[in-house]
């Protein structure tokens, strides 16, 4: 449940003025109509990136003119549309009007508003989506990236989306995971580069067809791997609440989160990173970072802000899975003989977000306590 601090989630709401003031003084930031490549295909030699270029261009397109293809089964280099086109130019037009300002034509979360955001937009080029109800390590299901265009992400610069049309909806979700697919082929087309050729070697289209079909069929596995709870909700009641105090306790919970569950949002103020700087290195406290390279502190449940939900479900997804793409481990193994302990869990956290008397009465204890 790594997140960010009130003050942060005020920073972002200040970004987001910001940038609506300057789009009604006509002064938006202007996005380029081109996809980014990756800094690794450029470093590859000349005859290999011009490979990933054909190649990216015969199943995705050009930003201006995009397109998405398969391969069709033993038809050899012949390929059919995965969706119509004008179906996917709907969904262009969608996300360059409403997500590229942040996540970038090319959905490396690089848009122009994007220095100015923290949480930063999502990069989604390697298929990792931090919020699903899919286990660790696997695709989102398509409903998740729905709920979150429908209902944004509650404390970070991601807004909702309610008032677009159902049409709308479908066409951009679908213009979303066109972008992840296509940078989770050029990242594919980089390692077989570099693992598996020579200079002179070029990229086989078998190759290519094989690397389009595993990406999709991840997808495609992902609608089939909902996480659902192992055993029926207990009750919520005082005694479940304080169970799950206890486990959050025991359990390491509180080691990242804090036996208060104010998190490591320390970690995000510059005061803290410039006392951090000049401390010896060996005297550092080691900041975790995610997967896009970005200081990953533990949430502060106290903020009253859940990224990923507050319902029940969304919580144990939470703790039995973890979070992808952060250090939030899943704890699925550690209390597999003793499921129950995740809905305490659950109930606790669900009182502190809430800020319950119950989850106040320990914090106070924790508080008042000298050691």
């Amino acid at each position: 449940m790594h997140g960010y601090r009130n003050g942060c989630y005020r920073n972002t709401c200040w970004s987001w003025f910001a940038i609506g003031l300057l789009a009604m003084l006509g002064c938006q930031p202007r996005v380029e109509l081109a996809y980014r490549e990756r800094e690794d295909t450029q470093k590859l030699p000349a005859a290999h990136q011009e490979d990933i270029r054909k190649y990216l261009f015969e199943y995705y397109g050009t930003a201006g003119t995009p397109r998405w293809m398969r391969p069709l089964p033993d038809a050899g280099a012949e390929l059919e549309p995965v969706r119509r086109r004008d179906h996917l130019v709907l969904g262009q037009q969608v996300y360059f009007l409403r997500c590229a300002q942040c996540h970038g034509v090319t959905g490396d979360g690089n848009g122009p508003a994007a220095a100015y955001l923290l949480p930063k937009p999502r990069d989604y080029r390697k298929g990792t989506f931090k919020f699903t109800s899919t286990p660790r390590g696997s695709r989102p299901r398509r409903s998740d990236l729905a709920r979150t265009i429908r209902l944004g992400a509650k404390g970070t610069s991601m807004p909702a989306f309610r008032w677009l049309t159902e049409q709308e909806r479908e066409a951009v979700l679908d213009y979303v995971i066109m972008l992840s697919q296509r940078g989770q082929l050029e990242i594919e087309l980089i390692r077989e580069c570099e693992l598996e050729l020579e200079e002179s070697d070029r990229l086989a289209a078998d190759v290519v067809a094989e690397r389009v079909t595993e990406i999709a069929a991840a997808w495609t596995e992902a609608e089939g791997q909902t996480v659902l709870p192992i055993t029926h909700e207990v009750p919520n009641t005082p005694e479940s609440v304080q169970l799950g105090r206890q486990a959050f306790m025991s359990r390491g919970c509180a080691k990242c989160h804090g036996e208060n569950g104010k998190g490591q949002t320390e970690w995000l103020s510059p005061e803290f990173l410039a006392q951090q700087q000049s401390l010896p290195a060996e005297q550092r406290q080691q900041l975790n970072q995610d997967d896009w390279g970005q200081i990953a502190p533990a949430a502060d449940l106290t903020a009253g802000m859940l990224h990923g939900g507050r319902r029940p479900v969304d919580i144990y997804r939470r703790i039995h899975s973890g979070i992808n793409g952060t250090p939030m481990p899943g704890f699925a193994d550690a209390l597999g003989e003793e499921p129950d302990t995740i809905w305490h869990l659950v109930h606790y956290i669900m009182s502190v977000v809430r800020g319950d008397a119950v989850a106040k009465e320990a914090q106070a204890i924790v508080n008042q306590d000298p050691s």
